[in-house]
């Protein structure tokens, strides 16, 4: 698959998929602060992994990281809630960009337009303090993970600059989401 448009094809049609799976058997209705708290609830200790595979499976499927790490604070608290949110993320953040990888390829790398390299410069000249700059404004988006899978970045940059940037907001995040439910 040398083609990237091709390779863009096909991620596409996985994630269509992949969505519409998720809206049929319900899964994506279910993917609500409340189900989510309930599912952990109902699985005990085995909670956790099933937080892990929700935030992994939501990235996927479009559905913004600010709002699992928010589960994070309200489920586990001001102490664990910060290293279960920023544990989940990564773990999302990784598998969304192997998936966009092997899939998608690298796209945005080769780009000729003038404009685009632009934008690209920084990410490659500094590709750590771009993507961790990117992570502490805009977090675990869906759309901001695969153009940095697409772009060329290496992977355990990519990661380094997740933990590195998503720390800062999540723990402020996690702790304002359970303090502000033990006060209600």
């Amino acid at each position: 698959m040398n083609r990237p448009w091709v390779r863009l094809v096909l991620l596409c049609a996985i994630l269509v998929a992949a969505y519409l799976i998720g809206r049929e058997t319900g899964f994506t209705e279910e993917l609500t602060v409340e189900g989510i708290r309930a599912r952990m609830r109902a699985a005990g200790p085995a909670g956790f992994l099933v937080f892990l595979g929700a935030f992994a499976a939501a990235q996927l499927l479009y559905v913004p990281g600010f709002v699992f790490v928010a589960i994070a604070g309200l489920a586990y608290g001001p102490l664990l809630g910060p290293p279960a949110a920023i544990l989940g993320a990564t773990l999302s953040v990784g598998v969304s960009f192997i998936l966009v990888r092997t899939v998608g390829g690298q796209p945005l790398k080769n780009l000729e337009s003038p404009r685009f390299q632009r934008l690209l410069n920084g990410l490659h000249e500094r590709p750590l303090r771009s993507m961790i700059l990117i992570r502490l404004f805009f977090w675990a988006l869906p759309p901001v993970n695969y153009a940095l899978a697409m772009s060329g970045v290496r992977f355990s940059d990519y990661m380094l600059a997740a933990v590195i940037g998503f720390t800062p907001p999540f723990v402020v995040l996690c702790v304002a989401a359970a303090l502000g439910v033990q006060l209600l």
